[in-house]
C-alpha cells in the first residue's frame, strides 16, 4: 500500500555518490528490466540486489554509510530503504523517497530514555529524602549531611532503570 505523499520525505540521490554511480551502470538495469518486465516485479528484485552491492558494501566510515544509518536511526526500515532506492534506479530519479520519521520516536530514542530515568530516580530521591525529614529526622541529617553519598545511591539506580526502560521499549 502506498503512503500519502504528505508522509514522505525526499532524500537526493547525490548524498550517497555510490548509489549515482550504481544507477550509471546500465547493463545492471537492463539485466534487471530483462528477468522481471519492470514494474513493482523490477523493484522487488532489484531491492536486494542493492543491498548486498551497495549499502553492505560501503566503508564503514564513509559519509554515505553515515548517511544510511542517519537514516536508519530515524526509523527507516532497511527494506524501506532497498526499495526507495530500487524505485529511484528504476524511475531514473534524482531523489529516492522515505518514510518521514515519526514523531512519537522521538520520545523512544536512546537519549530520552536515559532523561527518563534519571527523572525518575531524582523524583525518587527527592521523594525519599521527604519522608526521612518526616518520619526520621536523625537519619535524614546524615543523609543530607553527605549529598555525594545519596548521588552514588542514584547512579546504579538509573542504570538499572536505563536498561529497564531500554528492554522493553526497544523489543523490536
Amino acid at each position: 500500500m502506498a503512503e500519502p505523499d504528505d508522509q514522505l520525505m525526499s532524500c537526493a540521490c547525490s548524498d550517497i555518490p555510490e548509489f549515482v554511480a550504481f544507477m550509471q551502470q546500465a547493463w545492471r538495469k537492463d539485466t534487471l528490466m530483462q528477468q522481471t518486465g519492470g514494474g513493482e516485479a523490477f523493484v522487488e528484485a532489484a531491492a536486494p540486489v542493492i543491498r548486498k552491492q551497495l549499502v553492505q558494501a560501503l566503508p564503514y566510515a564513509s559519509p554515505s554509510s553515515r548517511y544510511i544509518h542517519e537514516l536508519r536511526r530515524k526509523g527507516v526500515a532497511p527494506e524501506v530503504l532497498d526499495r526507495a532506492l530500487s524505485r529511484a534506479w528504476l524511475d531514473g530519479a534524482s531523489e529516492f523517497r522515505v518514510p518521514r520519521p515519526r514523531k512519537r520516536e522521538l520520545f523512544y530514542s536512546t537519549g530520552a530514555l536515559l532523561a527518563y530515568s534519571v527523572l525518575i530516580v531524582l523524583a525518587g530521591l527527592i521523594g525519599f529524602v521527604n519522608y526521612l525529614r518526616h518520619a526520621h529526622p536523625d537519619i535524614a541529617s546524615v543523609v543530607l549531611g553527605a549529598p555525594p553519598v545519596l548521588a552514588l545511591c542514584g547512579v546504579p539506580a538509573v542504570v538499572v532503570l536505563f536498561l529497564l526502560l531500554r528492554r522493553f521499549v526497544h523489543r523490536g
